[in-house]
């Protein structure tokens, strides 16, 4: 036992190492800076993950340190860069890799739940400092700020060009924007997040380990019966919170209603696979396919409609018998 854990530790600290200089980086590379942590699960298992995990937050606190008292930003600048890097890293090495070594007796849940619950929690830290900052009535004031000397400096302080500027980004609209962003657009863009590392940890598993994904990708994920029902709730709160003028029901209520779609879209999208995987087909025509999804989803209006039928194809499952040797529910991995 003790020659495994020895035998983890060098591709657990190669994979907090690769974390750490991707959040440095910048670009694309912070954006999956979490990726490592992720494949550490994968290709050397959860214990690996975990110390990956643990080894990253002690490096990027040491190093989120140095930086930041060099830069004038103090505890506070340390404070909110470990934070979301804490919440990020964790969500993310949770949904992969399961319960951390110290919670292994406790009920370990499927993946969709760690990915909806880890998203929650990577949501709630920002909306938290922004329902705050929307009741004392500084939300608006400071995105404007923001977004005023960000055209500022992108017209390197040219009168006519910052005109130009000014005219193509109405403030009015704002406000829609950050609704948006409330009631549900964080949460998708964080789920999308999670969901396409995950892709990129299995796609790199095979391609460097040669490990599969395993039996629970998304032709065998079915959603739990509850969902549709809470589904179906959400809708009347929604419109009772609207009506009531309590924004903070309505706010959670949307959340939840999305988290509910996302759900049955990868319910449709598990059946749309099932099916695919039945039928023997060249594999130029499934790079085709692929190709042609990818091409569709770029197209605002076609990819809605894409959406939209996926999920209305996972809601349908519930009475159509659109999969052969349907299970309760199992383990989504």
């Amino acid at each position: 036992m003790l020659r495994d854990n020895r035998a983890l530790l060098v591709p657990s600290l190669v994979c907090a190492g690769i974390c750490i200089a991707m959040t440095r980086l910048g670009g694309v590379f912070s954006l999956f800076f979490f990726v490592p942590l992720g494949f550490s699960a994968v290709a050397y298992g959860a214990q690996a993950a975990w110390a990956s995990f643990a080894m990253a937050m002690l490096g990027n606190l040491v190093l989120a340190a140095v930086l930041s008292m060099g830069q004038g930003f103090g505890l506070v600048g340390i404070g909110l860069n470990m934070l979301q890097f804490m919440v990020l890293a964790f969500g993310f090495t949770w949904m992969m890799a399961g319960n951390p070594p110290g919670l292994a007796k406790v009920r370990s849940v499927r993946t969709l739940f760690r990915l909806v619950a880890g998203s929650a929690v990577v949501v709630s830290v920002p909306l938290g400092v922004a329902f705050w900052l929307h009741a004392r009535g500084a939300l608006m004031p400071m995105l404007e700020r923001t977004i005023s000397t960000i055209m500022f400096m992108l017209a390197g302080g040219d009168a006519v060009r910052l005109s130009l500027l000014e005219q193509n980004i109405s403030f009015e609209r704002l406000e829609t924007y950050v609704s948006l962003v409330f009631r549900g657009g964080m949460l998708v863009s964080v789920v999308v997040l999670f969901f396409v590392s995950r892709q990129m940890v299995f796609l790199l598993a095979r391609l460097l380990r040669k490990r599969t994904a395993g039996a629970g990708d998304l032709p065998g994920f079915f959603a739990p019966r509850r969902t549709l029902r809470v589904l179906f709730l959400a809708v009347p709160v929604i419109l009772l919170g609207r009506a009531l003028s309590m924004q903070t029901v309505e706010i959670v209520a949307w959340n939840v209603l999305v988290v509910c779609g996302l759900v049955f879209l990868a319910q449709g999208g598990g059946i749309v696979l099932f099916n695919i995987a039945r039928r023997s087909m060249p594999l130029l025509s499934r790079v085709f396919m692929g190709m042609m999804f990818v091409v569709a989803m770029m197209i605002p209006i076609v990819g809605m409609v894409v959406l939209g039928a996926l999920i209305v194809l996972g809601i349908a499952e519930n009475w159509l018998p659109l999969r052969a040797a349907k299970r309760d529910a199992p383990e989504s991995s």
